[in-house]
């Protein structure tokens, strides 16, 4: 028998009126699987992070864009995919530099750093037809 797959999907324009959207279907999931409030805090946090950056520096807020959120979650796990079209090639490699040196004053990277330190797992799939972002919190 296949298991039951806790899953919700979005898709919608690179406007960041959405970000408080995504961040309440996040809490009717915290809700639903109760999580706690300090946890989920640091889900809400990394989650705006993520989706801003997605919508202003991936797609640079071009409406004809799309964004693409999937929230799905299993007894012991909570994960969050963050998915844009920005086809520019993002240097992951100069961003993380800029984190080991702990350059917080950068004007990129923080919230990279952010999501690093609230998340159990963060991982970058860039793409040619975008940058998705994959996050993971234990519960």
């Amino acid at each position: 028998m296949r298991k039951k797959l806790n899953k919700i999907a979005l898709e919608f324009i690179s406007d960041l009126k959405y970000t408080e959207f995504c961040v309440l279907v996040a809490s009717y999931i915290r809700n639903m699987i109760n999580i706690k409030e300090d946890e989920f805090f640091k889900i809400e946090i990394s989650l705006r992070e993520v989706l801003n950056n997605a919508i202003i520096h991936g797609n640079k807020a071009d409406k004809t864009k799309r964004i693409c959120v999937t929230f799905w979650w299993t007894r012991f796990r909570f994960y969050m995919s963050i998915k844009d079209e920005n086809r520019e090639k993002v240097d992951f490699e100069v961003i993380n530099k800029k984190l080991r040196n702990n350059d917080i004053l950068s004007s990129s990277g923080r919230g990279i750093l952010i999501m690093k330190s609230y998340m159990d797992k963060v991982e970058f799939r860039p793409s040619l037809n975008g940058t998705e972002v994959i996050l993971e919190k234990k519960l």
